[in-house]
């Protein structure tokens, strides 16, 4: 008890420094965080239930037992199964998606609170039409105040931006998938491929918005740097896949704000969410605070690939290399790929393709 008097104490004198958040308490939890998107490819879609724990904490109370359906504009739905740690899945499309209709999600907790995102009409489909590379040197300051110099592959891409003399508001989220191959260790375990996908988790959210561009053609917009580090990485084929997302209005601003949170707090993860009024409201309790965003948007994906040749005059090493068998065979991610974090061995259907239809 005392130890909880002392944080509450140290809470009251820490809110003199910084913006209040006016959290509210109910049983022991904050603020109830809705994280979720629907877009109109027939794929699942998820959507994240929490409770945040307290401003600048990275742990968060996930929501179970919770209620959500998908809702169109004539009011029919679609219902969320709930998956664990507070993780719902929206399968298939038996709720028609397509840009033009309105949609907004519903849900109702186990404690009876009934909440609700405002209706988003999905937009139009803006299709990308070239992406391309390119490496740069960046230097970076270390801790230490040392000069560091460091390689990245930056992703650019060329889009409309304006379609029957109507704005379109975008966000990207970039993804990368790289192919690793085991070197046959065993004579009765062949060889095999594997798979590796990795995110962006320390970029602010990449958003733009046609309002006062000249012109219909956004060109040369950078939506990601790719550290190539380990280089090993790169070695074999590795594929960067952008996903360009034409967003509402409602959540160009919402994010645009998040972004503006993220430059004074470091990142937008170091707040999880950001501490920023989204769509969602208590249905019943208008003036209770919900953190999070549902996201209605339409998206088309556009992708490029490069191998070690690619990335000149950078070396790429083969962390495989036949040259070294003996020393290949002491790596175990040579003889089992599959001990490299996040690897499959399913390879992904656009392996051979660049663009995504």
């Amino acid at each position: 008890m005392k130890n909880i008097l002392i944080i509450y104490v140290f809470l009251i004198l820490l809110s003199g420094c910084i913006t209040s958040l006016d959290l509210e308490h109910d049983n022991n939890r904050f603020l109830l965080v809705v994280d979720g998107k629907i877009t109109q490819k027939e794929i699942p879609h998820e959507l994240l239930l929490n409770y945040s724990k307290s401003y600048g904490s990275t742990s968060t109370n996930p929501v179970i037992g919770a209620k959500i359906k998908l809702v169109d504009g004539d009011g029919n739905f679609e219902e969320y199964i709930e998956e664990i740690n507070g993780r719902y899945i929206l399968y298939g499309n038996d709720l028609q998606r397509s840009p033009g209709k309105s949609y907004h999600v519903e849900i109702e907790l186990s404690n009876n609170k009934k909440y609700s995102s405002t209706p988003q009409v999905m937009p139009e489909i803006m299709k990308p039409e070239k992406i391309y590379y390119e490496t740069v040197m960046i230097e970076e300051t270390t801790d230490l105040e040392n000069i560091s110099s460091k390689r990245y592959l930056n992703i650019y891409i060329n889009t409309p931006v304006i379609k029957n003399n109507q704005n379109f508001y975008f966000n990207w989220r970039v993804d990368h998938t790289y192919s690793f191959a085991e070197i046959s260790c065993h004579p009765l375990k062949p060889a095999v491929v594997c798979y590796i996908k990795r995110k962006f988790d320390n970029e602010d959210v990449k958003i733009f918005s046609s309002e006062n561009l000249s012109g219909g053609m956004l060109e040369g917009f950078r939506v990601a740097s790719v550290y190539l580090f380990p280089d090993w990485e790169f070695y074999e084929k590795h594929f960067y896949n952008v996903a360009q997302h034409s967003i509402t209005k409602e959540a160009f601003t919402y994010w645009e704000t998040v972004n503006k949170v993220a430059q004074s707090t470091g990142s937008i993860f170091d707040t999880p969410p950001a501490p920023v009024n989204g769509n969602i409201y208590n249905i019943e309790n208008p003036d209770e605070r919900v953190l999070g965003f549902f996201e209605v948007s339409a998206v088309d994906t556009i992708r490029t690939y490069t191998f070690a040749d690619d990335l000149e005059p950078i070396a790429v090493s083969d962390r495989c290399s036949r040259l070294y068998y003996y020393k290949s065979i002491g790596d175990p991610a040579c003889c089992d790929c599959l001990t490299i974090r996040d690897s499959q061995l399913e390879r992904p259907l656009y392996w051979g393709y660049l663009h995504e239809e």
